[in-house]
């Protein structure tokens, strides 16, 4: 528990004035974004946490009865901590003594994509979950002053400080305009983040002041996840160095999100989304080709995340990543152009007559980036790995095969050595996309068991004391840009099979004379 506050069954009923000051800033925040609240019905988003907590009693005790809202909350446990029913538990009580209602969901982890790490699948469940509940509430109305399909919006405790890790992280993989933008005040369908100009000390503060309890997450201080080691060992030391870094970064973030509004709007002016014949949505090929030339990223997720929403209105926009672009243009620039990118959510971007489609996937079986048998000379390979499946090619006088499959890791398993034709590797550490080519000048390559930085591949080959003709003869297996299989000769150090490794990854690479 976060902080003991009052014993369990009290009430805080009265509001002070240092609680009414604290609350009327947020709501002039609310004013400022243009979002009114008065008889809105609201969906909290609460974990137990001190953010959602203090939204739980910001909304039910305060601007919520001021301005007439009904409530809701909407609880998520993700199975990933043995004390997480505590927390529910909390929530669930808290509900209970104001009379709230109160709805959750319980996750299985074993459910999670190979693919998709947890951080990624928690929070695509969670959103998910709140979706349909408001969607759910939406067709039903228990209150006099609202009608059947009236929105529901749902609010999450989101603050300033959450906003400024987002930029940093952002920042720290790349990324355009609308990723420094940060956390959006409001994104659709209906989510809005009232405290977003607050900081995570001021949230602490209001806890504090209604006397209030919360839970204390203890994965929160965990450095190994990306978010909290900027949290607690890259931010602290530069707010100490730049005391208003966050109202700074605060500030153009705010800027930023009405500009991407204006993007988003002369984006929608373009009318670049059509029907078809039988009135499906699509991209024209002509108007896309100009933003892949043009290495147009931002404008690319906006037209890819507005056919998927056009498509299934359901769907989030929020599955158009930046890997899902630079999939799309890798795949848009290959001879052939035969585009196949796999989605979450069980949809994919398809390529059809010079049009690209959104469409539903029934089995993990989509298809692969080498189609067939093409003859070339040594050309680069591209598969898409998606369940269990094969591709095949050929290069000169020789035929091959790339077979694949995803399993959960087994109990005990021993890492076993590569042979000449299978490898196994950590399926969590692998993209979607292989690349399958000869070597190039400049090739690295990280043997399994040196655990010292890369070498030359060329040197590699000269340890091995591997023939001229072999060396230009055989095939690497890359994970995007990184060499990950030499077929016969090992796999790199970065793939391996661990004890924390959960789903493995099987490569079975053959070759035959014509």
């Amino acid at each position: 528990m976060g902080n003991p506050g009052p014993a369990r069954g009290s009430t805080i009923t009265t509001l002070n004035q240092t609680q009414s000051k604290w609350e009327a800033k947020t709501l002039a925040f609310l004013s400022s974004q243009g979002w009114n609240p008065k008889g809105k019905r609201l969906l909290l988003a609460v974990s137990g946490g001190a953010d959602s907590t203090a939204l739980f009693y910001f909304w039910v005790l305060g601007a919520g009865r001021a301005f007439n809202c009904p409530i809701g909350v909407a609880h998520i446990q993700h199975g990933l901590r043995e004390d997480a029913s505590h927390d529910e538990n909390f929530v669930r009580d808290l509900c209970h003594r104001f009379h709230v209602p109160f709805y959750r969901c319980a996750l299985n982890p074993v459910e999670r994509p190979p693919r998709e790490s947890m951080e990624m699948w928690a929070r695509r469940e969670r959103y998910r979950f709140f979706t349909e509940t408001a969607q759910a509430l939406a067709l039903n109305s228990h209150s006099p002053s609202l009608s059947p399909g009236d929105p529901v919006f749902i609010l999450t405790g989101h603050h300033r400080d959450d906003l400024v890790e987002t930029v940093f992280q952002r920042l720290s993989r790349g990324t355009g305009p609308r990723g420094l933008a940060g956390i959006p005040f409001l994104r659709m369908p209906g989510i809005v983040r009232p405290f977003l100009n607050r900081s995570r000390a001021e949230i602490l503060e209001y806890l504090k002041i209604l006397d209030a309890p919360w839970c204390e997450d203890k994965s929160n201080r965990d450095t190994r996840i990306n978010r909290n080691w900027f949290r607690h060992c890259y931010l602290p030391d530069l707010r100490s160095r730049e005391p208003d870094l966050d109202a700074r970064v605060f500030s153009m973030a705010m800027h930023l999100q009405k500009i991407g509004n204006g993007l988003d709007a002369l984006e929608a002016d373009a009318d670049i989304l059509v029907r078809d014949d039988q009135g499906r949505p699509c991209l024209d090929f002509t108007t896309l080709a100009e933003r892949v030339e043009s290495n147009d990223s931002e404008s690319l997720a906006y037209w890819l995340s507005f056919l998927v929403v056009t498509t299934f209105p359901r769907a989030r926009s929020r599955v158009v990543t930046k890997e899902t672009v630079d999939e799309f243009c890798r795949q848009w620039n290959r001879p052939w152009q035969h585009v196949q990118v796999r989605l979450a959510g069980g949809m994919a971007f398809k390529s059809e007559n010079k049009r690209i489609y959104c469409i539903k996937v029934e089995s993990d079986g989509i298809g692969m980036d080498v189609v067939g048998k093409k003859r070339c000379s040594y050309e680069t390979q591209r598969v898409i790995l998606d369940g269990e499946g094969e591709a095949t090619w050929a290069w000169e006088d020789q035929d091959y095969k790339l077979a694949w499959r995803r399993y959960q890791r087994p109990q005990g398993i021993e890492f076993p050595a590569a042979t000449e034709e299978r490898a196994i590797f950590d399926a969590d550490l692998f993209s979607s996309t292989l690349q399958i080519r000869t070597r190039r000048d400049g090739d690295r390559f990280s043997p399994y068991g040196v655990h010292s930085h890369s070498r030359k591949l060329k040197v590699f080959f000269n340890d091995k004391k591997v023939s001229i003709p072999m060396r230009e003869k055989t095939p690497l297996v890359l994970n995007e840009e990184t060499l990950a299989w030499v077929p016969g000769f090992g796999i790199s150090e970065f793939f391996k099979v661990t004890d924390t490794t959960t789903s493995i990854l099987e490569l079975v690479l053959t070759c035959q004379n014509h």
